[in-house]
Protein backbone atom coordinates (compact mmCIF):
# COMPACT_ATOMS: atom_id res chain seq x y z
CA UNK A 1 0.00 0.00 0.00
CA UNK A 2 1.60 3.64 -0.67
CA UNK A 3 0.78 6.25 1.27
CA UNK A 4 -1.76 8.05 -1.08
CA UNK A 5 -3.79 4.88 -0.88
CA UNK A 6 -3.96 4.90 2.65
CA UNK A 7 -5.28 8.07 2.72
CA UNK A 8 -7.82 7.34 0.01
CA UNK A 9 -9.19 4.23 2.03
CA UNK A 10 -9.59 6.34 5.25
CA UNK A 11 -11.26 9.06 2.91
CA UNK A 12 -8.94 11.65 3.30
CA UNK A 13 -7.50 14.23 0.53
CA UNK A 14 -3.86 14.58 0.09
CA UNK A 15 -4.14 17.87 -0.15
CA UNK A 16 -5.91 18.39 3.41
CA UNK A 17 -3.13 15.86 4.77
CA UNK A 18 -0.29 17.59 3.37
CA UNK A 19 -1.91 20.86 4.81
CA UNK A 20 -1.92 19.14 8.58
CA UNK A 21 1.28 17.73 8.18
CA UNK A 22 1.01 14.37 6.95
CA UNK A 23 3.75 12.97 5.38
CA UNK A 24 4.90 9.20 3.96
CA UNK A 25 6.99 7.51 1.87
CA UNK A 26 7.32 3.92 0.61
CA UNK A 27 7.21 2.36 4.07
CA UNK A 28 5.49 4.75 6.20
CA UNK A 29 2.72 7.29 7.08
CA UNK A 30 3.70 9.69 9.54
CA UNK A 31 1.43 11.70 11.67
CA UNK A 32 2.67 14.35 13.25
CA UNK A 33 2.45 14.73 17.05
CA UNK A 34 2.79 17.95 18.53
CA UNK A 35 2.32 19.74 21.67
CA UNK A 36 -0.72 21.58 23.10
CA UNK A 37 0.88 24.98 21.66
CA UNK A 38 1.38 23.10 17.54
CA UNK A 39 4.97 22.82 18.08
CA UNK A 40 5.69 19.30 16.59
CA UNK A 41 7.40 16.50 19.22
CA UNK A 42 7.92 13.74 17.09
CA UNK A 43 6.17 11.96 13.56
CA UNK A 44 4.40 8.86 14.28
CA UNK A 45 5.19 6.03 11.64
CA UNK A 46 2.31 4.21 10.18
CA UNK A 47 3.55 1.10 8.79
CA UNK A 48 2.00 0.84 5.18
CA UNK A 49 2.42 -2.96 4.74
CA UNK A 50 1.17 -3.85 7.43
CA UNK A 51 -0.38 -7.62 7.25
CA UNK A 52 0.87 -7.12 3.25
CA UNK A 53 1.50 -10.60 2.15
CA UNK A 54 5.00 -10.85 1.05
CA UNK A 55 6.20 -7.56 1.68
CA UNK A 56 9.11 -7.58 4.34
CA UNK A 57 7.64 -5.23 6.52
CA UNK A 58 4.25 -7.31 6.65
CA UNK A 59 4.93 -8.82 10.53
CA UNK A 60 6.37 -5.83 11.10
CA UNK A 61 3.48 -3.59 14.31
CA UNK A 62 1.07 -1.13 12.43
CA UNK A 63 2.71 1.71 14.26
CA UNK A 64 6.58 1.96 14.49
CA UNK A 65 8.21 2.94 17.98
CA UNK A 66 10.50 5.97 17.97
CA UNK A 67 12.10 8.66 19.87
CA UNK A 68 9.42 9.86 22.36
CA UNK A 69 6.35 7.88 21.24
CA UNK A 70 6.79 6.70 24.69
CA UNK A 71 4.57 9.77 25.97
CA UNK A 72 0.91 9.44 25.37
CA UNK A 73 -0.22 12.74 23.83
CA UNK A 74 -4.04 13.88 23.32
CA UNK A 75 -3.56 14.09 19.45
CA UNK A 76 -4.92 17.42 17.65
CA UNK A 77 -5.61 19.12 20.75
CA UNK A 78 -3.84 22.37 20.16
CA UNK A 79 -6.33 23.31 17.05
CA UNK A 80 -9.46 22.57 19.14
CA UNK A 81 -8.48 23.66 22.43
CA UNK A 82 -10.65 26.75 22.53
CA UNK A 83 -13.45 24.92 21.07
CA UNK A 84 -16.55 24.15 23.59
CA UNK A 85 -17.92 20.65 21.67
CA UNK A 86 -15.32 17.66 20.84
CA UNK A 87 -15.60 14.41 19.84
CA UNK A 88 -12.99 11.85 21.42
CA UNK A 89 -12.16 8.90 18.68
CA UNK A 90 -9.81 6.47 18.89
CA UNK A 91 -6.87 7.08 16.38
CA UNK A 92 -5.46 9.71 14.47
CA UNK A 93 -6.99 8.89 11.37
CA UNK A 94 -10.40 9.13 12.26
CA UNK A 95 -9.65 12.34 14.56
CA UNK A 96 -8.25 13.60 11.04
CA UNK A 97 -11.10 13.02 9.17
CA UNK A 98 -13.57 14.38 10.97
CA UNK A 99 -11.28 17.21 11.45
CA UNK A 100 -11.47 17.78 7.39
CA UNK A 101 -15.33 17.35 7.47
CA UNK A 102 -15.55 20.80 10.09
CA UNK A 103 -15.88 18.38 13.40
CA UNK A 104 -13.60 19.48 16.25
CA UNK A 105 -12.02 16.00 17.26
CA UNK A 106 -9.08 14.56 19.33
CA UNK A 107 -7.65 10.98 19.73
CA UNK A 108 -5.03 9.54 22.12
CA UNK A 109 -1.52 8.86 20.27
CA UNK A 110 -1.57 5.41 22.57
CA UNK A 111 -4.79 3.63 21.46
CA UNK A 112 -8.01 2.96 22.21
CA UNK A 113 -7.04 1.55 25.60
CA UNK A 114 -4.71 4.88 26.53
CA UNK A 115 -5.80 8.07 28.63
CA UNK A 116 -3.72 10.27 30.60
CA UNK A 117 -4.80 11.36 34.03
CA UNK A 118 -4.00 14.80 33.21
CA UNK A 119 -6.11 14.98 30.05
CA UNK A 120 -9.20 14.68 32.71
CA UNK A 121 -8.55 18.15 33.59
CA UNK A 122 -8.14 19.33 30.22
CA UNK A 123 -11.56 18.24 29.05
CA UNK A 124 -14.08 18.50 31.93
CA UNK A 125 -15.47 21.83 30.75
CA UNK A 126 -16.01 20.63 27.11
CA UNK A 127 -19.13 18.79 25.80
CA UNK A 128 -17.62 15.34 24.86
CA UNK A 129 -19.07 13.24 22.70
CA UNK A 130 -17.11 9.51 22.52
CA UNK A 131 -16.93 7.71 18.81
CA UNK A 132 -14.74 4.58 19.17
CA UNK A 133 -13.87 1.27 17.15
CA UNK A 134 -16.60 -1.16 16.32
CA UNK A 135 -15.09 -3.87 18.29
CA UNK A 136 -14.19 -5.13 21.58
CA UNK A 137 -11.50 -2.44 22.18
CA UNK A 138 -13.69 0.22 20.83
CA UNK A 139 -16.17 -0.74 23.92
CA UNK A 140 -13.96 -1.05 26.55
CA UNK A 141 -12.52 2.44 25.40
CA UNK A 142 -16.18 3.81 25.54
CA UNK A 143 -16.37 2.00 29.28
CA UNK A 144 -13.33 3.30 30.48
CA UNK A 145 -14.10 6.68 29.26
CA UNK A 146 -17.65 7.14 31.20
CA UNK A 147 -16.07 6.15 34.43
CA UNK A 148 -14.49 9.66 33.61
CA UNK A 149 -16.88 11.47 32.04
CA UNK A 150 -20.22 10.58 33.38
CA UNK A 151 -21.97 12.99 31.48
CA UNK A 152 -20.13 13.02 28.17
CA UNK A 153 -22.72 11.06 25.13
CA UNK A 154 -21.70 8.55 22.79
CA UNK A 155 -22.12 8.04 19.12
CA UNK A 156 -23.06 4.75 17.88
CA UNK A 157 -21.64 3.34 14.38
CA UNK A 158 -24.20 1.98 12.80
CA UNK A 159 -23.93 -1.96 12.79
CA UNK A 160 -21.04 -3.34 10.03
CA UNK A 161 -19.11 0.05 10.51
CA UNK A 162 -15.84 -0.53 11.87
CA UNK A 163 -14.85 3.52 12.58
CA UNK A 164 -15.48 6.71 11.49
CA UNK A 165 -13.31 6.72 8.60
CA UNK A 166 -14.96 3.85 7.00
CA UNK A 167 -18.29 5.61 7.73
CA UNK A 168 -17.31 8.35 5.39
CA UNK A 169 -15.76 6.12 2.87
CA UNK A 170 -19.45 3.97 2.71
CA UNK A 171 -20.48 7.37 1.26
CA UNK A 172 -21.79 9.15 4.26
CA UNK A 173 -21.57 12.89 4.52
CA UNK A 174 -21.23 15.18 7.64
CA UNK A 175 -24.96 15.78 7.55
CA UNK A 176 -25.19 12.05 8.62
CA UNK A 177 -22.33 12.02 11.21
CA UNK A 178 -24.76 15.10 12.97
CA UNK A 179 -27.44 12.88 12.89
CA UNK A 180 -25.59 10.33 14.61
CA UNK A 181 -24.56 12.72 17.19
CA UNK A 182 -28.43 13.84 17.90
CA UNK A 183 -28.79 10.44 18.46
CA UNK A 184 -26.33 10.03 20.92
CA UNK A 185 -26.66 7.87 24.29
CA UNK A 186 -25.46 8.65 27.83
CA UNK A 187 -24.02 6.36 29.95
CA UNK A 188 -27.16 4.47 30.77
CA UNK A 189 -28.82 4.01 27.55
CA UNK A 190 -25.05 3.02 26.86
CA UNK A 191 -24.62 0.60 29.46
CA UNK A 192 -27.75 -1.12 28.75
CA UNK A 193 -27.03 -1.51 24.51
CA UNK A 194 -23.45 -3.12 25.58
CA UNK A 195 -24.43 -5.24 28.79
CA UNK A 196 -21.05 -7.56 29.26
CA UNK A 197 -22.56 -11.38 28.58
CA UNK A 198 -21.71 -11.87 32.28
CA UNK A 199 -24.36 -9.50 32.94
CA UNK A 200 -27.03 -11.61 30.96
CA UNK A 201 -29.96 -13.74 32.63
CA UNK A 202 -30.97 -16.86 32.24
CA UNK A 203 -34.92 -17.98 32.65
CA UNK A 204 -35.83 -21.50 34.19
CA UNK A 205 -36.60 -22.20 30.51
CA UNK A 206 -33.38 -21.53 29.48
CA UNK A 207 -31.93 -23.42 31.87
CA UNK A 208 -33.91 -25.86 30.82
CA UNK A 209 -32.96 -25.95 27.21
CA UNK A 210 -29.49 -25.33 27.56
CA UNK A 211 -27.06 -28.65 26.61
CA UNK A 212 -24.05 -29.14 29.21
CA UNK A 213 -21.41 -31.62 27.28
CA UNK A 214 -18.70 -31.30 29.98
CA UNK A 215 -18.53 -33.89 33.02
CA UNK A 216 -20.03 -32.47 36.22
CA UNK A 217 -17.33 -34.05 38.00
CA UNK A 218 -13.42 -34.96 37.75
CA UNK A 219 -13.63 -36.90 40.60
CA UNK A 220 -17.13 -38.13 41.59
CA UNK A 221 -18.42 -36.75 44.96
CA UNK A 222 -14.82 -35.73 45.36
CA UNK A 223 -13.69 -32.60 42.97
CA UNK A 224 -16.29 -30.47 40.73
CA UNK A 225 -15.72 -29.74 37.59
CA UNK A 226 -15.95 -25.56 38.61
CA UNK A 227 -15.77 -24.19 42.08
CA UNK A 228 -13.83 -24.93 44.99
CA UNK A 229 -12.63 -28.63 46.64
CA UNK A 230 -11.11 -27.51 50.25
CA UNK A 231 -8.46 -30.80 51.68
CA UNK A 232 -7.73 -29.44 54.66
CA UNK A 233 -5.90 -31.45 58.06
CA UNK A 234 -2.92 -31.00 60.39
CA UNK A 235 0.43 -30.54 59.72
CA UNK A 236 2.10 -33.85 58.05
CA UNK A 237 -1.46 -35.41 57.22
CA UNK A 238 -0.19 -36.24 53.50
CA UNK A 239 -2.08 -33.46 52.07
CA UNK A 240 0.02 -32.92 49.06
CA UNK A 241 0.88 -36.86 48.63
CA UNK A 242 -2.62 -37.02 48.20
CA UNK A 243 -3.47 -34.56 45.65
CA UNK A 244 -0.60 -36.07 43.52
CA UNK A 245 -2.58 -39.48 43.55
CA UNK A 246 -5.28 -37.68 42.30
CA UNK A 247 -3.48 -36.03 39.80
CA UNK A 248 -2.43 -39.53 38.10
CA UNK A 249 -5.75 -40.85 38.38
CA UNK A 250 -7.51 -37.79 36.68
CA UNK A 251 -4.97 -37.67 33.67
CA UNK A 252 -4.64 -41.33 32.78
CA UNK A 253 -8.73 -41.47 33.65
CA UNK A 254 -8.72 -44.41 36.22
CA UNK A 255 -10.65 -43.93 39.07
CA UNK A 256 -8.94 -42.44 41.92
CA UNK A 257 -8.46 -45.07 44.92
CA UNK A 258 -9.86 -47.85 42.51
CA UNK A 259 -13.54 -46.39 43.59
CA UNK A 260 -14.52 -42.90 41.99
CA UNK A 261 -14.74 -42.32 38.65
CA UNK A 262 -12.90 -39.33 36.90
CA UNK A 263 -12.69 -37.06 34.22
CA UNK A 264 -9.52 -36.62 32.24
CA UNK A 265 -8.16 -33.12 32.22
CA UNK A 266 -4.80 -31.07 32.09
CA UNK A 267 -3.42 -29.92 35.77
CA UNK A 268 -1.96 -27.28 37.68
CA UNK A 269 0.21 -27.13 40.40
CA UNK A 270 0.53 -23.32 42.23
CA UNK A 271 2.73 -24.94 45.02
CA UNK A 272 4.56 -22.76 47.30
CA UNK A 273 4.65 -24.89 49.64
CA UNK A 274 6.86 -27.88 48.26
CA UNK A 275 10.12 -27.24 46.45
CA UNK A 276 11.01 -29.16 43.18
CA UNK A 277 13.46 -31.47 43.91
CA UNK A 278 11.04 -33.12 46.56
CA UNK A 279 8.06 -32.91 43.92
CA UNK A 280 10.07 -34.54 41.20
CA UNK A 281 11.10 -37.57 44.04
CA UNK A 282 7.42 -37.59 44.51
CA UNK A 283 6.19 -38.23 40.95
CA UNK A 284 9.27 -40.61 40.31
CA UNK A 285 7.94 -42.45 43.39
CA UNK A 286 3.96 -42.55 42.16
CA UNK A 287 4.90 -43.35 38.53
CA UNK A 288 3.66 -40.04 36.93
CA UNK A 289 6.89 -40.04 34.73
CA UNK A 290 6.94 -40.39 30.76
CA UNK A 291 8.70 -43.82 31.38
CA UNK A 292 5.56 -45.11 33.18
CA UNK A 293 2.68 -43.40 31.76
CA UNK A 294 3.93 -41.67 28.49
CA UNK A 295 2.59 -38.40 26.76
CA UNK A 296 -0.24 -38.31 28.83
CA UNK A 297 2.56 -37.29 31.87
CA UNK A 298 3.25 -34.14 30.12
CA UNK A 299 -0.60 -32.94 31.59
CA UNK A 300 0.71 -32.13 35.16
CA UNK A 301 2.27 -28.76 35.28
CA UNK A 302 3.69 -26.64 37.88
CA UNK A 303 4.87 -23.04 37.84
CA UNK A 304 8.95 -22.73 37.08
CA UNK A 305 8.96 -19.88 39.51
CA UNK A 306 5.84 -20.23 42.40
CA UNK A 307 7.79 -17.89 44.77
CA UNK A 308 7.06 -15.04 41.97
CA UNK A 309 3.21 -15.76 42.15
CA UNK A 310 0.91 -13.50 43.96
CA UNK A 311 -2.68 -13.12 42.69
CA UNK A 312 -3.02 -9.87 44.02
CA UNK A 313 -1.28 -6.69 44.92
CA UNK A 314 -1.84 -5.24 48.38
CA UNK A 315 -4.34 -2.81 46.64
CA UNK A 316 -6.10 -5.44 45.69
CA UNK A 317 -5.44 -5.42 41.62
CA UNK A 318 -4.12 -8.62 40.03
CA UNK A 319 -0.58 -8.68 39.13
CA UNK A 320 0.72 -9.12 36.02
CA UNK A 321 2.35 -12.71 36.60
CA UNK A 322 -1.15 -13.30 37.67
CA UNK A 323 -2.81 -12.17 34.44
CA UNK A 324 -0.22 -13.54 32.30
CA UNK A 325 -1.05 -16.97 34.23
CA UNK A 326 -4.44 -16.55 32.71
CA UNK A 327 -3.71 -16.81 28.97
CA UNK A 328 -1.09 -20.15 30.23
CA UNK A 329 -4.32 -21.71 31.43
CA UNK A 330 -6.05 -21.29 28.19
CA UNK A 331 -3.44 -22.80 25.99
CA UNK A 332 -2.63 -25.49 27.99
CA UNK A 333 -6.50 -26.39 28.08
CA UNK A 334 -6.26 -26.78 32.08
CA UNK A 335 -8.87 -27.98 33.84
CA UNK A 336 -8.14 -28.08 37.68
CA UNK A 337 -6.00 -26.11 39.36
CA UNK A 338 -4.15 -27.31 42.96
CA UNK A 339 -2.98 -24.67 45.51
CA UNK A 340 -0.69 -26.01 47.72
CA UNK A 341 -1.71 -23.70 49.92
CA UNK A 342 -4.56 -21.68 50.87
CA UNK A 343 -2.64 -19.26 53.21
CA UNK A 344 0.50 -18.81 50.66
CA UNK A 345 -1.85 -17.56 47.84
CA UNK A 346 -4.22 -14.75 50.01
CA UNK A 347 -3.42 -11.56 50.24
CA UNK A 348 -4.23 -10.15 53.80
CA UNK A 349 -6.13 -12.56 56.75
CA UNK A 350 -7.48 -15.90 55.93
CA UNK A 351 -9.45 -14.93 59.63
CA UNK A 352 -11.38 -12.00 57.72
CA UNK A 353 -14.27 -12.63 55.32
CA UNK A 354 -13.29 -9.82 53.19
CA UNK A 355 -9.39 -10.68 52.80
CA UNK A 356 -10.84 -14.22 51.66
CA UNK A 357 -13.81 -13.07 49.32
CA UNK A 358 -11.12 -10.91 47.64
CA UNK A 359 -9.36 -14.30 47.13
CA UNK A 360 -12.11 -16.20 45.83
CA UNK A 361 -13.38 -13.63 43.25
CA UNK A 362 -9.91 -13.01 42.27
CA UNK A 363 -9.47 -16.38 41.61
CA UNK A 364 -12.35 -17.10 39.82
CA UNK A 365 -11.97 -13.59 37.21
CA UNK A 366 -8.76 -14.54 36.30
CA UNK A 367 -9.31 -18.44 35.86
CA UNK A 368 -12.77 -19.08 35.37
CA UNK A 369 -15.09 -22.02 34.87
CA UNK A 370 -12.72 -24.74 36.27
CA UNK A 371 -12.01 -26.55 39.34
CA UNK A 372 -9.72 -25.87 42.30
CA UNK A 373 -8.53 -27.87 44.62
CA UNK A 374 -7.71 -26.11 47.97
CA UNK A 375 -4.85 -27.08 50.45
CA UNK A 376 -5.51 -25.90 54.04
CA UNK A 377 -5.06 -26.56 57.61
CA UNK A 378 -6.75 -26.67 60.78
CA UNK A 379 -6.31 -25.56 64.09
CA UNK A 380 -5.77 -27.45 67.00
CA UNK A 381 -8.65 -27.87 69.48
CA UNK A 382 -8.46 -25.67 72.70
CA UNK A 383 -8.11 -27.05 75.97
CA UNK A 384 -11.72 -28.66 76.81
CA UNK A 385 -13.47 -27.57 74.00
CA UNK A 386 -14.72 -30.13 71.96
CA UNK A 387 -15.08 -29.27 68.14
CA UNK A 388 -16.80 -30.92 64.94
CA UNK A 389 -14.97 -31.62 61.92
CA UNK A 390 -15.87 -28.83 60.12
CA UNK A 391 -14.95 -26.36 62.96
CA UNK A 392 -11.58 -27.39 63.05
CA UNK A 393 -10.68 -25.71 59.55
CA UNK A 394 -8.60 -22.52 59.99
CA UNK A 395 -9.74 -19.21 58.86
CA UNK A 396 -13.05 -17.38 57.80
CA UNK A 397 -16.44 -19.36 58.03
CA UNK A 398 -16.10 -17.73 54.22
CA UNK A 399 -14.38 -20.51 53.37
CA UNK A 400 -16.56 -23.06 54.00
CA UNK A 401 -18.86 -21.22 52.17
CA UNK A 402 -17.54 -20.68 49.00
CA UNK A 403 -16.73 -24.49 48.99
CA UNK A 404 -18.45 -27.33 46.59
CA UNK A 405 -16.63 -29.86 48.86
CA UNK A 406 -14.52 -30.32 51.77
CA UNK A 407 -12.95 -32.78 53.14
CA UNK A 408 -10.82 -33.41 56.31
CA UNK A 409 -7.75 -35.50 56.09
CA UNK A 410 -6.68 -37.05 59.58
CA UNK A 411 -4.07 -39.84 61.03
CA UNK A 412 -6.02 -43.13 62.26
CA UNK A 413 -5.03 -44.20 65.83
CA UNK A 414 -4.36 -47.94 64.57
CA UNK A 415 -1.38 -46.95 61.90
CA UNK A 416 0.99 -43.72 61.00
CA UNK A 417 0.51 -45.07 57.45
CA UNK A 418 -3.18 -45.22 57.47
CA UNK A 419 -5.68 -41.88 56.77
CA UNK A 420 -9.16 -41.20 57.53
CA UNK A 421 -10.75 -39.03 55.06
CA UNK A 422 -14.35 -37.23 56.02
CA UNK A 423 -16.41 -35.45 54.08
CA UNK A 424 -17.48 -31.76 55.89
CA UNK A 425 -19.11 -30.64 52.99
CA UNK A 426 -21.21 -31.30 49.89
CA UNK A 427 -23.23 -28.46 48.44
CA UNK A 428 -24.95 -30.88 46.17
CA UNK A 429 -24.74 -34.27 46.71
CA UNK A 430 -25.45 -37.02 49.76
CA UNK A 431 -22.35 -37.10 51.89
CA UNK A 432 -20.18 -39.80 51.42
CA UNK A 433 -19.60 -41.86 54.54
CA UNK A 434 -16.35 -41.32 56.30
CA UNK A 435 -13.33 -43.77 54.96
CA UNK A 436 -9.74 -44.73 55.37
CA UNK A 437 -7.30 -44.94 53.11
CA UNK A 438 -3.78 -46.43 53.27
CA UNK A 439 -0.29 -45.00 51.65
CA UNK A 440 1.38 -47.69 49.53
CA UNK A 441 5.34 -47.36 50.83
CA UNK A 442 8.23 -49.21 49.70
CA UNK A 443 11.67 -48.66 50.57
CA UNK A 444 13.74 -46.60 48.75
CA UNK A 445 17.84 -46.48 47.48
CA UNK A 446 18.81 -43.93 50.10
CA UNK A 447 17.39 -46.38 53.20
CA UNK A 448 14.03 -44.53 53.59
CA UNK A 449 10.53 -45.11 52.20
CA UNK A 450 8.83 -43.49 49.22
CA UNK A 451 4.72 -43.22 48.67
CA UNK A 452 3.80 -44.86 46.11
CA UNK A 453 0.05 -44.30 46.12
CA UNK A 454 -2.71 -44.72 47.95
CA UNK A 455 -5.52 -47.85 48.60
CA UNK A 456 -9.02 -47.44 49.97
CA UNK A 457 -9.55 -49.21 52.67
CA UNK A 458 -13.30 -49.16 53.12
CA UNK A 459 -15.65 -47.33 54.86
CA UNK A 460 -15.31 -46.16 59.00
CA UNK A 461 -17.70 -46.68 61.46
CA UNK A 462 -18.27 -43.19 61.65
CA UNK A 463 -20.15 -43.58 65.40
CA UNK A 464 -17.23 -45.53 66.48
CA UNK A 465 -14.98 -43.25 65.58
CA UNK A 466 -16.65 -40.63 66.74
CA UNK A 467 -16.87 -42.18 70.35
CA UNK A 468 -12.99 -42.68 69.89
CA UNK A 469 -12.17 -39.26 69.58
CA UNK A 470 -14.22 -37.35 72.20
CA UNK A 471 -12.87 -40.23 74.38
CA UNK A 472 -9.58 -38.85 73.71
CA UNK A 473 -10.55 -35.74 73.73
CA UNK A 474 -12.05 -36.24 77.54
CA UNK A 475 -8.83 -37.86 78.22
CA UNK A 476 -6.52 -34.48 77.59
CA UNK A 477 -9.13 -32.05 79.26
CA UNK A 478 -8.65 -34.72 82.44
CA UNK A 479 -4.71 -35.11 82.25
CA UNK A 480 -4.62 -31.58 81.27
CA UNK A 481 -6.87 -30.07 84.09
CA UNK A 482 -4.72 -32.37 86.76
CA UNK A 483 -1.35 -30.76 85.78
CA UNK A 484 -2.40 -27.26 86.01
CA UNK A 485 -4.41 -27.65 89.50
CA UNK A 486 -3.45 -30.76 90.38
CA UNK A 487 -6.93 -31.90 90.39
CA UNK A 488 -10.05 -32.01 88.93
CA UNK A 489 -13.50 -32.63 90.55
CA UNK A 490 -16.08 -34.67 88.91
CA UNK A 491 -18.33 -31.63 89.39
CA UNK A 492 -15.89 -29.51 87.34
CA UNK A 493 -15.48 -32.50 84.91
CA UNK A 494 -19.28 -32.43 83.98
CA UNK A 495 -19.90 -28.87 84.02
CA UNK A 496 -17.02 -28.76 81.31
CA UNK A 497 -19.71 -30.51 79.00
CA UNK A 498 -17.33 -32.62 77.38
CA UNK A 499 -19.82 -35.45 76.38
CA UNK A 500 -22.11 -37.92 77.32
CA UNK A 501 -21.68 -39.36 81.07
CA UNK A 502 -21.44 -42.55 80.30
CA UNK A 503 -18.57 -41.51 77.54
CA UNK A 504 -17.06 -39.69 80.65
CA UNK A 505 -17.56 -42.61 83.36
CA UNK A 506 -15.47 -44.56 80.56
CA UNK A 507 -12.91 -42.84 80.29
CA UNK A 508 -12.39 -42.09 84.11
CA UNK A 509 -12.48 -46.00 84.07
CA UNK A 510 -9.67 -46.69 81.45
CA UNK A 511 -7.41 -43.92 83.20
CA UNK A 512 -7.94 -45.26 86.84
CA UNK A 513 -7.51 -48.99 85.48
CA UNK A 514 -4.07 -47.66 83.48
CA UNK A 515 -2.83 -46.03 86.85
CA UNK A 516 -2.77 -42.63 85.48
CA UNK A 517 -5.33 -41.17 87.57
CA UNK A 518 -6.48 -41.97 91.49
CA UNK A 519 -9.77 -41.43 92.23
CA UNK A 520 -10.59 -40.10 96.12
CA UNK A 521 -13.82 -39.74 97.69
CA UNK A 522 -13.36 -36.64 100.10
CA UNK A 523 -17.12 -36.14 101.96
CA UNK A 524 -19.79 -35.91 99.10
CA UNK A 525 -17.44 -35.20 96.60
CA UNK A 526 -15.11 -37.16 93.81
CA UNK A 527 -12.21 -35.56 93.28
CA UNK A 528 -9.23 -37.28 90.47
CA UNK A 529 -5.75 -36.57 91.29
CA UNK A 530 -2.59 -38.57 90.31
CA UNK A 531 -0.07 -40.32 92.15
CA UNK A 532 2.32 -37.56 91.02
CA UNK A 533 1.80 -35.30 94.19
CA UNK A 534 2.44 -35.50 97.63
CA UNK A 535 0.58 -35.53 100.58
CA UNK A 536 1.12 -32.06 101.42
CA UNK A 537 -0.19 -31.17 97.82
CA UNK A 538 -3.42 -33.24 98.57
CA UNK A 539 -3.82 -31.32 101.68
CA UNK A 540 -4.10 -28.25 99.55
CA UNK A 541 -6.52 -29.93 97.35
CA UNK A 542 -9.03 -30.44 100.38
CA UNK A 543 -8.32 -26.97 101.52
CA UNK A 544 -9.22 -25.65 97.80
CA UNK A 545 -12.24 -27.63 98.17
CA UNK A 546 -13.55 -26.74 101.09
CA UNK A 547 -12.92 -30.52 102.79
CA UNK A 548 -12.41 -30.69 106.39
CA UNK A 549 -9.25 -32.45 107.29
Amino acid sequence: MTGEQFLKEHNISEEFATAQGITWDDDYLYFPIKDYEGNLLWNKPRNLHHKEEGHPLANESKYKNVFGSNTDTLFNWYSVKDKPSIVFCEGEADAMKLTEEGIHAVSSSGGAGTFNNDWAELLKDKKLWLCFDNDPAGEAAVRKMFDIFPTAKSIELPKGTKDICDFFVAGNTKKDFIQLGKESVGSGEWQKLHRLPEFDLISAGDLELMEFTEEPWIIENVIYSQGFAFIYGAEGTGKSLLTLDMAKAIITGEPWLGKFPTTKTNILFIDKENPHPMNQRRLAGMGITKEKLGEIAENVHWLKSPEKYQLTDFNGEATEFAKELSQIILEKDIGLIVIDSFVDLITGNENLSGDTQAFFDGIRELYPQIAYATLHHENKPSQGASRSASQRLRGSSNINAQAITMFRLEESRRATDELLVTQVKAKDSQKLPKFQIKMKIKPNLSGGTTVTGFEYMGEVDDSAEIDSTKSEEIKMSILNSIAERKFISRQDLLSMNLGKKATIDRVIKSLSESGEITKRKEGRQTIYTTDMFSSTDYEGILEELGTPL
